[in-house]
């Protein structure tokens, strides 16, 4: 659907934010933020979408960061494309891609999927790997919500087009295990570094995935693992819903993997949330791998340079979050030829109380989702909510009214789950 010329860019965010929707765009002039998903670039057009519903706007009038976005997917193949041939000489098992693009679906026994492989790819150099689940099957536009996450950590990431939550268990592994076994075979990916992702039921057969390949963690979105598939040698990233049905569940994977896990909340229901969330979520899993490695590799130094470009960037407009990541940075270790810029950094941001308030906010929530919301079940529960919930959040709003974004998700947790 086009807009009228006369509309507003104002009027369009109005409309556009009314649903969810994967990835987090911002008006240039305004700053104001809408969740929408790309669907092409023509011209000085961009298309997006919400449930369905497409709309179009000016790309000059998004952000610098959104426009940059666009120039890496603005060419991406809408339709089905072919597996590539190998050229000459080379085996037919070896297919080559360029960096910077996602690619297909690609056809392998009967299931496919779409993959990214990073602009800094070095050719024979094994990367780590993370294959996304959908709740409702996969696409390109999954693959292209991981990007910066990729971009900053150096990951392969891909998602499984076939796997569905109307799907059968077992079946739906199969799917995910072609699609990684493919990948391995003809992609410089490190089989010791598989990373399973996924929402939903999407994130229920991200755990099974990263059990049955003993895989290094699991990034999961609004649901958690059966209690035999959290293993105690991996890592685990789990962002829900501050009124998300399944927030129990989700917390008691949490509890249950306190040590070895992150857990975030966002202020919606049963839904991803912001595209951050997940770019923070890879970027967490990276840092605590090269943490449990314990070595200073000129591989892991160039991801901290990138994550710290990456906090360098957010310092400006969002000053909290650059200030988590840089004291995250400094708390858990980074390379020695990083340790100067990183205590620099931390230095700066840590000055400001706002971000300081921020910091404990993060783990406040941490806190109450191991000694309250996972105490309270393990299973989805709708239209629910505990007078300890209310009474935590309650006395956590006295200390955070003003702190940016804890506020708002304490606030959403009061409310009752939704569905």
């Amino acid at each position: 659907m086009k807009f009228p010329a006369i509309l507003s860019l104002g009027l369009i965010f109005s409309l556009l934010s009314a649903t969810a929707a994967p990835r987090e765009w911002t008006d240039q002039a305004t700053g104001r933020k809408i969740t929408a998903e790309f669907v092409a670039v023509k011209g000085d057009q961009v298309t997006l979408s919400i449930n369905g519903k497409e709309y179009q706007l000016p790309v000059a009038k998004l952000s610098a960061e959104d426009q940059a976005y666009l120039k890496v997917v603005g060419d991406t193949p809408t339709t089905p494309t072919p597996m590539p041939s190998a050229p000459s000489g080379q085996p037919a098992d070896k297919v080559p891609a360029a960096g910077g693009k996602v690619v297909g679906p690609i056809e392998t026994d009967g299931s496919s999927y779409y993959y990214y492989l990073p602009s800094s790819l070095v050719p024979g150099t094994k990367v780590p790997m993370l294959m996304y689940s959908g709740a409702l099957g996969g696409n390109a536009g999954m693959v292209k919500n991981m990007i910066e996450g990729a971009e900053i950590c150096g990951w392969i990431v891909a998602c499984s087009v076939e796997a569905h939550n109307s799907t059968e268990t077992e079946l739906n592994q199969t799917h995910i295990a072609r699609a990684v076994k493919h990948l391995i075979q003809t992609q410089q990916v490190d089989e010791k570094r598989l990373y399973f992702s996924g929402a939903s039921g999407g994130a229920r057969r991200a755990f099974t995935a990263n059990k049955r390949f003993k895989g290094a963690g699991v990034l999961a979105y609004i649901a958690g693992a059966a209690d035999d598939e959290i293993s105690r040698s991996n890592r685990f990233f789990i962002i829900s819903g501050a009124t998300d049905y399944n927030r129990y569940d989700t917390a008691d994977t949490f509890a249950q993997a306190r040590k070895i896990s992150a857990y975030r909340l966002h202020t919606e229901g049963h839904a991803n949330g912001p595209n951050w969330m997940l770019t923070e979520g890879i970027v967490w899993l990276q840092a605590m791998g090269y943490k449990d490695q314990g070595v200073a590799s000129p591989e892991r130094v160039a991801f901290e340079g990138k994550a710290i470009a990456w906090i360098e960037k957010m310092k400006a407009t969002e000053p909290c979050r650059a200030a988590w990541w840089a004291n995250f940075l400094k708390t858990e270790g980074v390379s020695p030829a990083n340790q100067a810029k990183v205590g620099a950094l931390a230095g700066e941001l840590l000055k400001d109380p706002v971000n300081l308030a921020y910091i404990k906010g993060i783990s406040d929530i941490e806190e109450m989702a191991d000694d309250v919301l996972a105490k309270i079940s393990k299973f989805s529960e709708k239209g629910h909510t505990a007078p300890e919930i209310q009474k935590r959040c309650d006395k956590l709003l006295a200390e955070h009214a003003q702190t940016p974004w804890i506020k708002d998700v304490l606030t959403a947790l009061k409310e009752k789950t939704s569905g």
